[in-house]
């Protein structure tokens, strides 16, 4: 066992002002998973709707079952509204109560990242910065074209690592330091081997300030490893996916990677 983080959708047609169940994105669910002696946190919590409203997490488990984490979202932004500290404990197999509230005529939409420290099946390839800095050798981007979900407000199935252009050295090791995207999207999944097939990422905002070093300030903000570390040989499996509100198009999401010495 050991250690993993994914992000969790969910999407609502037309709540208007009433704060609503979510539907899990395709293969997401609510249910905190099952893990061992180590504690899981929730670190992540945003939305992407055209409408201002609100967005809430609860349980019987956490502080309260009636409105637990509830914050206003705002509209047209795709920023964290909670960070990694202070910590957020999570419980094994609790299953989470998440809601939105919106506008009465689209699709509205919200993501959790939630982090395992001793998780069943999980052992994600994942460093501190510290244990990243020191072995950079060159810094390196990775465009894919990502072609969008099919069902509005749902994860798209993916396009390989290396699907766009396949520039990474062969039996090579990368640190993915953050992204970009050009178009706004509510979250960009990174999936494959060295992410124990659990779909890590964040949010899918258009600024760079946000994103181009996101995995770092995770890493440094939580005192947990966040950095995933890519082994160039599984490129053709592992998958760059994105969840955003519209079907069908292409978001082109440009990979901040940095080659690490062995």
């Amino acid at each position: 066992m050991g250690k993993a983080y994914e992000i969790v959708i969910g999407r609502v047609t037309n709540p208007g002002a009433v704060i609503t169940a979510l539907t899990p994105g395709s293969g997401n669910s609510f249910a905190v998973r099952a893990f061992g002696s180590g504690r899981a946190y929730l670190e992540g919590l945003w939305t992407q709707a055209a409408t201002a409203g609100v967005v809430r997490v609860r349980s019987p488990k956490m502080h309260d079952s009636t409105q637990g984490i509830r914050v206003r979202s705002v509209a047209a932004v795709i920023r964290s509204l909670i960070g990694p500290q202070p910590e957020t404990q999570m419980y094994s197999t609790d299953t989470l109560v998440f809601e939105l509230s919106g506008g009465a005529a689209e699709v509205d939409t919200a993501a959790l990242q939630i982090y395992y420290e001793d998780l069943s099946g999980g052992e994600a390839n994942l460093a501190l910065w510290e244990q990243v800095s020191p072995r950079i050798a060159n810094l390196v981007t990775a465009e894919v074209a990502v072609t969008g979900p099919v069902t509005s407000g749902d994860w798209s199935a993916g396009n390989a690592l290396n699907s766009t252009f396949d520039v990474l050295k062969a039996d090579t090791k990368y640190a993915v330091l953050g992204y970009q995207c050009d178009t706004e999207s509510l979250a960009v999944g990174i999936q494959g081997p060295d992410t124990s097939n659990y779909r890590l990422g964040g949010p899918g905002c258009i600024e760079p300030l946000e994103t181009r070093d996101y995995f770092i300030r995770q890493a440094i903000g939580s005192g947990r490893p966040h950095i995933p570390i890519l082994n160039s040989n599984n490129k053709g499996g592992t998958n760059v996916s994105v969840a955003k509100v519209g079907a069908g198009g292409t978001v082109n999401v440009c990979l901040q990677l940095a080659e690490l010495t062995s």
